[in-house]
């Protein structure tokens, strides 16, 4: 066969860290780690109880709503949380300046105390040196903000309990004469501007009286009543209803003076007054009668004579001339009447237009003097209104400054006091029992966790099936079982398949050969060489275990002992390992039936050979492909048992001569870097590199967990149970 080319290398991979199991595999470790860490912890508490105690104190301080008027009886029922958190943050930034500090470590008691002089006096001068002190309780003070309540306080802690007491109340003093500095120098700003406010105010007002009794002198002013109600008001009314009547009668006579001029040019026809005013002439009158009369004599006449005669037609001649004199003298009547119409209207009209001339002026005259009524007024009305403005101003300013000083005399208008003194502490803040144990049984326990995880980082041993899943270019054929985690507590690992049948490893065995089996059938593979990389690998014992599962299913089987250097599979089987064999037969001293041993299991075995036919060198001769060829036509498979990888290269010569290879690694004995290399030598040689056996992991680092060996061993002894029942 040809060597396949040589595959492209992959990175290798790191295996994933299962914690449960890495917390089974120490489990003990971690429970010593615990109680080492309790007896660590109590041990701690007593060294620091004598040598390094502190004693801890602290001084309340309540935030309270305080006074929103100088009047009120008691202070706001409550403040709102976020409120409280506020006030008392910048409290406890107030209370940490080192003006406050400063002030509090110069009291001559914090001057005697140990603190003091062990620290912060001088050994050469014998000063004080406040500012190292102020320094250190700048970082060790604490000012917490107790949730839930309107408290904060100033913490501090010390290794001599009368010094504590000493210190804190110091500083709460200078904090509470620095917060009465402050209000006090608030009430007197705002007391003195008030009061400037107010001076200002009274002499506003006395200017702006001055000026109304100038202004009512230089108008004249003799009543305050609104212009809107004066007499000037009332006349200037009057008159705009007169000049309105006035107006509408003009616009009548004017509309009557053209129909009037409209009849006398002849437009319109006369109205029926016109002429019964015409008709009641005098004249007309008389006319009017003298033709009654000719007609009353002209029906006479017709009544006594003919028609043709000369007195009936002279009478009617005299009626006709009586009617047209009637007619013409009662046109000219209505004219003269219409002529006299139109000088009376127009005469009328010039008199109705003089007195709206007359009207409009008096008028003009009396809205003139309201008008200046009425800016005089509005003047004076905004003096006055400007001095009631003050009159407000200067009221309000006095009882706010009335305010200001009361509420400076109050005690409780400050948002902030001092609840209570630091008191002597009678026990030690530091060390406390409960905690040190936990905080021993904490550190010994993580550092035992973290030096496992750690290791287990750091591991590159193969111990897992995981381990052998990320070596690059392995499929993992599956793993057998460690006798001592199997529940049947087999003696030796050699034959178990014969001899423990329902045992783990035998089932483990069982599922092994099963992959195998498939891996081998997608290529129609007959042989396989079986290898480990280090000396101890165990593969006498898996070859001879697998062949005895897979002729437990059927299979015609062969196993090989190519190991010459240490052969040991015949005398798994019962044979003795130095009888003709392989080696007899590379060397042509006996025939390859010859060579092959039936044994009880109904594997059959070809031993390594009489020693001095054991030549490495032969495994590399064509013979040996000749042997091959021939077991495979007699068995479905045959198994070869060759010397590890890394003590000879035995493996890759015997590779050669069959069709698959895999590699039995032996768990926690073997590198993943040489499990790769090996697994990479295997797969560029001309057999077909199936994967690898991972051989007897423990179930404590990762192998089967014991309750899966149980089930395999308690589940079929049930099926017989049962069948029994």
């Amino acid at each position: 066969m040809s060597p396949k080319p040589r595959p492209a290398s992959q990175p290798q991979r790191r295996p994933s860290i299962d914690p449960i199991r890495v917390v089974r595999q120490h489990i003990i470790g971690l429970l010593a780690a615990i109680i080492i860490g309790a007896v660590v912890g109590l041990a701690a508490h007593f060294a620091f109880n004598y040598f390094y105690p502190l004693y801890t104190s602290e001084v309340l301080f309540e935030v309270r709503p305080g006074l929103t008027e100088s009047t009120e009886i008691g202070t706001a029922e409550a403040l709102k949380d976020d409120e409280v958190e506020r006030i008392a943050r910048t409290q406890t930034n107030l209370l940490m300046q080192r003006d406050v500090l400063t002030s509090g470590v110069e009291n001559p008691q914090v001057r005697d105390t140990n603190w003091m002089e062990t620290w912060f006096v001088d050994p050469q001068t014998g000063q004080p040196l406040y500012a190292q002190a102020v320094d250190d309780l700048e970082d060790y003070l604490r000012t917490p903000v107790l949730r839930g309540t309107n408290l904060f306080a100033i913490r501090w802690s010390w290794h001599v309990a009368s010094d504590v007491p000493k210190v804190l109340n110091s500083i709460a003093t200078a904090y509470t004469r620095k917060l009465k500095s402050l209000d006090d120098q608030q009430f007197s700003d705002n007391e003195a501007l008030f009061d400037n406010q107010l001076s200002h105010i009274q002499m506003s007002l006395q200017g702006l009286g001055d000026d109304i009794h100038a202004f009512i002198v230089a108008k004249g002013i003799t009543t305050l009543d609104d212009p809107r109600f004066s007499q000037a008001s009332i006349e200037i009314e009057t008159l705009s209803t007169s000049l309105t009547e006035l107006q509408q009668q003009l616009t009548s006579i004017q509309t009557q003076y053209q129909q009037t001029a409209l009849k006398l040019e002849g437009s319109i026809e006369p109205s029926h007054e016109d002429i019964v005013r015409a008709e009641e002439d005098p004249t007309i009158m008389q006319q009017t009668n003298r033709l009654e009369i000719l007609r009353s004599e002209e029906r006479a006449m017709r009544e006594q004579y003919n028609e043709e005669m000369p007195q009936v037609r002279q009478i009617e001649r005299q009626v006709r001339a009586v009617t047209e004199q009637l007619r013409i003298k009662k046109k000219e009547i209505l004219n003269r009447n219409i002529n006299a119409m139109l000088k009376t209207m127009t005469s009328e009209r010039d008199r109705v237009k003089q007195v709206m001339e007359q009207i409009e002026e008096e008028l003009e005259s009396k809205d003139s003097l309201l008008r200046d009524l009425a800016a005089d007024t509005s003047r004076y009305q905004a003096m006055k209104t400007q001095q009631e403005n003050l009159e407000k101003q200067r009221d309000d300013a006095t009882q706010l400054l009335s305010a200001i000083r009361l509420m400076k005399l109050r005690s409780d208008a400050s948002r902030v006091r001092q609840v209570g003194l630091a008191e002597l502490p009678r026990e030690p803040s530091f060390p406390v029992i409960e905690y040190m144990i936990v905080a021993g049984i904490f550190l010994c326990f993580g550092g035992f966790i973290a030096w496992i995880f750690l290791r287990e980082l750091m591991e590159n041993r193969v111990r897992s099936l995981a381990d052998l899943a990320v070596v690059p270019g392995m499929t993992v054929l599956g793993a057998i079982a460690d006798i001592e985690d199997d529940p049947m507590e087999p003696e030796e690992p050699e034959m178990i398949f014969r001899e423990y049948p329902t045992s783990v490893v035998a089932e483990s065995c069982r599922r092994v050969a099963a992959n195998i089996l498939r891996e081998m059938a997608k290529q129609g593979h007959t042989s396989l060489m079986l290898a480990g990389g280090m000396p101890g690998t165990g593969v006498t014992t898996v070859v001879g275990n697998l062949a005895c599962a897979m002729q437990s299913v059927g299979h015609s089987m062969c196993v090989i002992d190519a190991n010459f250097r240490r052969p040991r599979l015949a005398g798994t089987f019962g044979l003795d390992d130095e009888q003709a064999g392989l080696g007899d037969v590379l060397a042509g001293a006996c025939g390859i039936d010859a060579a092959i041993y039936e044994t009880e299991s109904g594997v059959a075995v070809m031993p390594a050979g009489s020693v001095s036919a054991r030549l490495v060198e032969r495994l590399s001769d064509e013979r040996f492909g000749e042997v091959m060829a021939a077991l495979r036509t007699k068995y479905n498979y045959v198994l070869v048992d060759v010397a590890p990888a890394v003590a000879a290269s035995d493996a890759t010569q015997v590779a050669g001569r069959c069709d698959a290879s895999a590699l039995v690694v032996r768990a926690e004995q073997e590198q993943r870097g040489l499990v790769a290399r090996i697994s990479r030598e295997f797969t560029e040689s001309s057999a077909d590199f199936i994967g690898g056996i991972l051989n007897r992991p423990r179930q404590s680092i990762g192998g089967y967990f014991r309750r899966n060996y149980e089930l395999m061993v308690t589940y079929g002894h049930d099926e017989d149970a049962e069948d029994e029942s």
